[in-house]
C-alpha cells in the first residue's frame, strides 16, 4: 500500500506541474497579431478584484479568499503557482503585490471573463492601464504577473514587448514664490496743499485770530491757500503661490510624454489690502503783507474771470490754487 501510495502521489504532481506550464495566459504563438484595447472592464476575469485602491487592499481580498473552492480562486492560485507560489494565494505576502501603470503600446495575453486568454495591445490614456503587479516568487524567471485595477483581469506581457511603466517620485517647485500686480491694487490719495499768510504785529479785540496747528506763530494771519495738488499712489496687489503637494508620484513610461499635475494655491497677501484713508501734505509759508495781499488779489482776480467764462460758456471752469495748472 505503501507503494502505490507515492507513485499516485508523484503522479499527482507531475500532472500539477503539467497544469501549470500548460497556462494560455504564459503561452504566445509566433506570427501572432495583437488586438488592440483601450478601455477595459467589459469582462472582467476576477471581479472580487476589480476596483480596489491600494496594493494592500487587493492583498487582503486575495487572502479573505484564499480557501474558497471556487473557479476563480482556482484560476488565480494556478497563475500564481506559475510565478512561482507553490501553494498560490497562501504563499503570498503583501510585500509580492505593488501598484505600477503598464505603457501604452505593451503587447500581452490579458484574460476575460471564461477565463479564456488572448493576444492585446494596450492602446490610450495609461490612466487605464493602471495595474497590481505580483513579483515571481523564488528566482521564478516567468516574470511578473499583472491583474489590472480597473477589471481585475490578469496580464502577461510578451517578452521583448515594452515593459511596465514605473513610478517616478517627482519634486515640483513653483518658478517664484509671489507674484506683484504694481499697477492693481489699493489707491492711496494725497493733497498736496501749500497756504500763504504773514504775522501781524499785534493783536487787536477786534481782529479775528487763525491760530493753526503746528505753526509757531502768535498771531498768522488767515491762511490762503495758493496750491492745491492731488498725488495718487497704488500699493501693488501681492500674491503668495504655493502648491498643495510638492512631491508627488507620476508613471513614467517609455516613449510616453510624463504627465505632471499639481494644484497650486495663490493667495493674496494680507499686507496691503484694506482702505487707505487720503492723506494730507500741507505746507505754510510766510510772507510779508505786502505779498500776501498781491496774492490775495490775484487770486480774486483769476477766480472772477473764471465766473465769466463759466457764465459765457455754460461749463463750470475750475481753477485750482496751482499756480502752473488751470483746470477745466
Amino acid at each position: 500500500m505503501k507503494r502505490l501510495f507515492l507513485i499516485s502521489a508523484s503522479l499527482m504532481l507531475t500532472y500539477a506541474a503539467i497544469a501549470q506550464s500548460d497556462n494560455a495566459l504564459f503561452r504566445f504563438r509566433d506570427g501572432e497579431e495583437p488586438r488592440s484595447v483601450s478601455r477595459l472592464g467589459t469582462a472582467p476575469e476576477f471581479p472580487f478584484l476589480r476596483n480596489k485602491s491600494s496594493a494592500n487592499e487587493v492583498y487582503r481580498t486575495i487572502k479573505r479568499h484564499e480557501n474558497d473552492n471556487t473557479e476563480a480562486m482556482n484560476n488565480l492560485n494556478g497563475l500564481l503557482m506559475q510565478i512561482g507560489y507553490a501553494n498560490g494565494a497562501k504563499d503570498l505576502e503583501a510585500s509580492d503585490i505593488s501598484m505600477e501603470y503598464i505603457a501604452p503600446g505593451t503587447v500581452g495575453n490579458m484574460g476575460s471573463s471564461g477565463y479564456t486568454y488572448a493576444l492585446y495591445r494596450l492602446d490610450g490614456d495609461p490612466e487605464e492601464f493602471k495595474a497590481w503587479k505580483i513579483a515571481a516568487n523564488d528566482g521564478n524567471n516567468m516574470g511578473a504577473l499583472y491583474l489590472f485595477a480597473k477589471c481585475g483581469n490578469a496580464f502577461f506581457p510578451r517578452t521583448g514587448g515594452r515593459t511596465a511603466c514605473i513610478m517616478v517620485p517627482v519634486d515640483v517647485k513653483p518658478d517664484m514664490n509671489q507674484i506683484s500686480l504694481p499697477a492693481s491694487g489699493s489707491k492711496i490719495t494725497t493733497d498736496n496743499k501749500t497756504f500763504v499768510y504773514y504775522s501781524r504785529k499785534r493783536h487787536k479785540k477786534d481782529d479775528q485770530a487763525y491760530p493753526v496747528a503746528g505753526l509757531n506763530e502768535e498771531y498768522p494771519s488767515e491762511p490762503l491757500q495758493v496750491v492745491m495738488t492731488k498725488d495718487m499712489d497704488i500699493r501693488p496687489e501681492i500674491y503668495t503661490v504655493s502648491l498643495n503637494n510638492n512631491r508627488l508620484d507620476v508613471s513614467a513610461c517609455e516613449n510616453q510624454t510624463l504627465a505632471l499635475t499639481a494644484n497650486v494655491n495663490v493667495e493674496k497677501t494680507a499686507t496691503y489690502t484694506g482702505n487707505y484713508p487720503a492723506k494730507d501734505n500741507t505746507t505754510y509759508l510766510k510772507v510779508s503783507k505786502r505779498h500776501y495781499k498781491m496774492i490775495a488779489r490775484k487770486m480774486h482776480n483769476a477766480e472772477r474771470k473764471a465766473n465769466k467764462v463759466a457764465h459765457r460758456t455754460g461749463q463750470q471752469v475750475v481753477v485750482t490754487r496751482d499756480a502752473n495748472k488751470v483746470v477745466e
